[in-house]
């Protein structure tokens, strides 16, 4: 029998009379310990201060964060223990909401209205679940890959029927233990028993790391058919389209995983630099639009995206003036993200070329060329280039060329940058930077067929010619934190530089979470 006295319960809704309602529900249910929240500020204030076991959030919450950016941001956070049972309820279920919802994996969903009956028998089966799991989310909470996986034996050979709760936790142990082997064979067995859209997905990330990308089409083919409303899946068709160079199909890709799942920001942010290397610039500003819209308050909304529009609208047209939306999303950076020191250089840029169209005295450039060069770690691939186009209008043609070449060695793994780089720089010589590419991926394919020593051997080499470039640094990055938490000798050291190479990254970066995440374990390492 569950006892809902001993646990505490949070309840979000903007409104009170079901904030009302659901405590009323709760207290039938005999639970003691309920804290009530309107909005999602408040439900991180809450959740900083306080442990809970279940959450019951509402998705649409008005105005500010809604039910899947809180969640978002818990996880950012790490606020959110494993043994917490977090509810999305809400009252629409358009797909859109449903599948972005259903993106940030809360434990369950709910839809309003619903009784007292309902409510118990799905926290039920929900808080039985987790008890079955308590070890392995301890352990998980502890941070112990190895007691994980014991605790998934452990609960496999006591109680078979509950094998399937454990697969996930087990795959996600095993990925981070580097045990690459037994994961594929794990995934392939699941995969032909009990296909299910994680493990489907989770395989073909996997196939896609150590470069098989034959199998991989054929597999998302298949998943694709077999869960058809799973946006993840085409998310992979989109990088396994940019692993082969083929941005028409990346670009197709994307648009398919956002016409499943809109409300979804960094989906959106991948359509508009895709959109933009492939030459597509309506395409770009509606999802730079949608940007705004649907993310404008979620912890990884950057205002980076806000100047892309600004500058792609601005660049359609050559009047006299900056065109009325561009002045609109320029005025917005420059009066709500005063904080975002690295983004005010950018909308400097754009107003001197509003100088510039109005025939006005030319501006002294050398602070603005020093502030962006400052800051140009701090900027996407779309973004310098763009950048180069305006210093190039400004008569700043050596300043435009410095950060063309600067984007190259960064972000030459990028589908599309070289080409649009070639395009303005058809001097610079692409050769090695596309050696040092080729090299990267063989060597994460070695790493991730656990040939460890064959792979860092071709990092090194690779990292000689492209010493710079964030999709080679972060492939090494990976192999050595693993190497960090098997204790290798000179691990950290080697870590520690590729880090130091990327220096920084745009929050809006492809790379930018693993880039935060390898930070974190390499502070933590000497404890």
């Amino acid at each position: 029998m569950i006892h809902f006295s001993k646990k505490r319960f949070l309840v979000v809704d903007d409104f009170s009379e079901f904030r009302s309602s659901i405590r009323g529900i709760l207290r039938l249910l005999a639970v003691q310990h309920i804290d009530t929240a309107a909005n999602g500020n408040e439900v991180l204030e809450l959740c900083r201060r306080n442990r809970y076991d279940v959450i019951l959030h509402d998705y649409n919450l008005g105005e500010g964060l809604n039910g899947q950016q809180v969640l978002e941001q818990l996880h950012a956070e790490q606020l959110l223990s494993p043994h917490c049972i977090f509810i999305m309820v809400t009252a629409e279920n358009t797909q859109a909401m449903v599948l972005a919802a259903l993106e940030c994996e809360p434990d369950d969903y709910l839809t309003k209205p619903f009784n007292k009956v309902t409510l118990q028998t799905r926290l039920e089966r929900l808080i039985r679940r987790k008890q079955v799991l308590a070890p392995v989310l301890n352990a998980q909470e502890a941070g112990d890959q190895l007691a994980v996986l014991q605790a998934c034996q452990a609960i496999e050979e006591k109680e078979p029927r509950h094998a399937a709760l454990c697969l996930r936790h087990m795959a996600t142990a095993l990925e981070e233990l580097g045990r690459y082997q037994e994961l594929e064979q794990l995934l392939e067995k699941q995969a032909r028993s009990r296909p299910t859209g994680w493990n489907l997905q989770a395989l073909a990330r996997l196939w896609l790391r150590q470069g098989r990308l034959d199998q991989v089409t054929r597999l998302l083919s298949a998943a694709v058919r077999q869960f058809p409303m799973m946006p993840e899946l085409r998310d992979m068709q989109a990088e396994l389209a940019a692993l082969q160079n083929d941005l028409p199909a990346t670009l197709d890709a994307l648009q398919e995983a956002v016409t499943l799942s809109p409300n979804t920001l960094r989906r959106q942010i991948k359509l508009a630099s895709q959109a933009w290397l492939n030459d597509d610039i309506s395409k770009a500003q509606h999802a730079l639009r949608q940007c705004w819209e649907v993310g404008r308050h979620s912890v990884i909304f950057d205002p980076e995206l806000l100047w892309q529009l600004a500058s792609i609208l601005a660049r359609v047209t050559t009047a006299n003036k900056l065109p009325d939306e561009a002045q609109q999303w320029l005025a917005i950076i420059e009066k709500n993200y005063r904080q975002a020191l690295e983004i005010q250089p950018a909308a400097a840029l754009l107003r001197s070329e509003e100088q510039r169209r109005k025939q006005t005295s030319p501006a002294d450039l050398t602070a603005l060329l020093s502030a962006l060069e400052e800051n140009q770690h701090s900027y996407a691939a779309i973004t310098l280039i763009q950048m180069g186009d305006w210093l190039t209008l400004l008569g700043a043609q050596a300043a435009a060329q410095a950060l063309w070449q600067f984007c190259a060695q960064r972000h030459a793994g990028t589908a599309g940058v070289l080409e649009q780089i070639s395009n303005r720089l058809p001097s610079l010589d692409l050769q090695p930077l596309q050696q040092a590419v080729s090299l990267s991926r063989q060597a994460a394919a070695l790493h991730y067929q656990e040939q460890r020593d064959e792979a860092q051997a071709l990092f090194s080499q690779a990292l000689q010619q492209a010493p710079q470039l964030i999709e080679l640094n972060i492939a090494a990055a990976r192999l050595y934190q693993e190497q960090l938490l098997q204790q290798q000798s000179g691990a950290d050291q080697r870590l520690d530089e590729c880090l130091q190479r990327i220096v920084k990254l745009s929050k809006i970066a492809p790379d930018s979470v693993d880039f935060m995440r390898m930070q974190s374990s390499l502070e933590l390492s000497p404890w």
